[in-house]
């Protein structure tokens, strides 16, 4: 009888304590402090070398790609303003995806310690495996029998405990270092990307310094059906939040800029507590699978509080790369073989990959035709002042400045990039899962090296830093 009285409490105690983490409310809005782009500093000239890096999802294949990147940068040396450098040194902001987040969240918190131990607490870990024998444990049939815990506060709670030793985005910001981590999910009623970065939190008057890595992480992974979707509060009303100025413009212009007055309606959606009061969050890879628009809407635009466009303009920046590492798959397709329609397991996996690919195609295409256009734009400025000087026009000058002077390097890393095609097939059809074999987690450090090898922008980049650059073995 008492064995059983026992069982009981310990059930109940499980029970009460078996609570998801919750996003907490900000008494006063403060465009200056929280963890912003401009609360992060680096050494020297911040901005005249800007790296973005963006990772995409895809399981710990993501992950293992995106790490041998890191690893590339990482022995990539150059003097620069006096002292020998790396470009891992020089990146300014990375921007992932899924399973992309769990590299970009580690690097963001512990810098060049990922180094040492994110290879066995995480790359070679059969995390996949963890969490089925967590399902099947006693304890957490307990806890998932409370209507406030899911599979997904148990994924963000092993997470946390296992993998980022339970920091929160307040060690971010006490860090005070670039570089700037946008870890992003899909906001289910909206479509769109959810950064995880004060600017997103400031509408719905919450404080993301209290949250932790693990929670965002688990937000920008929540595949659907998998896993249910992350819940976030909303306290709009609460901090006396005032949107910027261009949400008020930017309403007028669907026509005019239609991508502007998306983000203005977004903005405004989060301010409506009445009508939004919770926002579920699902994988970042639905809206952009390869954490790419974020950094997008800041190289086109004024208006993010962290714009590129604005440090271009004022003529801070003289290189700008943004390196998009893309660990898409193409796996092979067997029911075209076949006069049968596919099942419904086929069905579900293509309609919610399919959008994600062609999407994603897009979105590096945008970032190609608008470098295509900042580098237009100069050379017409400047072949309108050659015609003027020619006809020896001393009294005309040209009716606007010139476009700010920016070197552009766009560089991709994918597997579609493989020239081999028995070894492109080889990469293209590694499962999305999170658990790989030790030689395919070995084989995807060491390809995106060598993609970054022979990529012409990657190495107009190299060539175009100081002398003395090279790669240690």
């Amino acid at each position: 009888m008492k064995t059983l009285f026992a069982l009981f409490c310990a059930a109940a105690l499980l029970c009460s304590c078996a609570a998801r983490e919750k996003n907490i409310p900000m008494d006063k809005y403060d465009p200056d402090t929280g963890y912003r782009f401009s609360n992060l500093k680096a050494p020297g000239d911040p901005d005249e070398l800007f790296v973005i890096l963006t990772f995409s999802g895809g399981g710990t294949r993501a992950a293992a790609l995106s790490y041998g990147v890191l690893e590339k940068l990482k022995k990539t040396r150059f003097q620069w303003q006096g002292e020998e450098r790396s470009l891992l040194d020089e990146v300014d902001v990375i921007s992932s995806v899924s399973g992309g987040s769990f590299t970009a969240a580690y690097y963001g918190l512990f810098g060049q310690g990922i180094f040492d131990d994110f290879e066995q607490r995480f790359l070679y870990r059969n995390i996949e495996g963890e969490l089925k024998r967590m399902l099947f444990s006693p304890a957490t049939w307990l806890k998932l029998a409370s209507p406030d815990y899911s599979r997904t506060d148990m994924a963000s709670d092993f997470y946390d405990r296992q993998i980022f030793k339970r920091r929160r985005f307040s060690h971010l910001v006490d860090k005070g270092r670039r570089p700037f981590i946008m870890i992003n999910a899909t906001d289910m009623s909206m479509g769109s990307s959810f950064s995880f970065i004060q600017e997103k939190f400031d509408p719905i008057c919450s404080d993301l310094g209290n949250m932790t890595l693990a929670r965002a992480v688990t937000a920008s992974s929540c595949f659907p059906v998998a896993f249910a979707p992350l819940t976030l509060y909303n306290y709009a009303g609460r901090c006396r939040f005032h949107p910027p100025t261009w949400v008020e413009t930017a309403r007028k212009d669907l026509q005019l800029n239609p991508s502007r007055f998306r983000r203005a309606q977004e903005v405004l959606s989060y301010m409506d507590a009445a009508e939004r009061p919770y926002i579920h969050l699902l994988d970042g890879g639905v809206a952009d699978n390869i954490g790419l628009r974020g950094p997008l809407a800041g190289i086109a635009s004024n208006n993010p509080a962290w714009s590129i466009l604005s440090k271009v303009n004022q003529g801070k920046v003289a290189k700008l790369v943004i390196i998009v590492v893309d660990a898409k798959t193409k796996p092979e397709v067997k029911f075209d073989k076949s006069p049968d329609p596919p099942g419904l397991v086929d069905v579900l996996t293509k309609i919610s990959t399919i959008p994600m690919g062609n999407y994603s195609f897009d979105t590096v295409q945008t970032l190609g035709d608008t470098f295509e256009r900042w580098e237009k734009d100069q050379r017409n400025y400047h072949g309108c002042q050659r015609v003027l000087g020619l006809n020896n026009c001393r009294n005309k000058q040209m009716p606007f400045p010139p476009p700010a002077p920016v070197e552009l390097y766009s560089i991709y890393v994918g597997f579609d990039q493989i020239r081999d095609t028995d070894q492109r097939t080889y990469f293209q059809t590694i499962a999305t899962s999170f658990y790989l074999p030790k030689e395919q987690i070995n084989d995807l450090r060491s390809i995106g090296p060598r993609l970054l090898d022979q990529s012409a922008a990657f190495n107009q980049l190299i060539g175009g830093l100081p002398p003395g650059t090279r790669v240690k073995p």
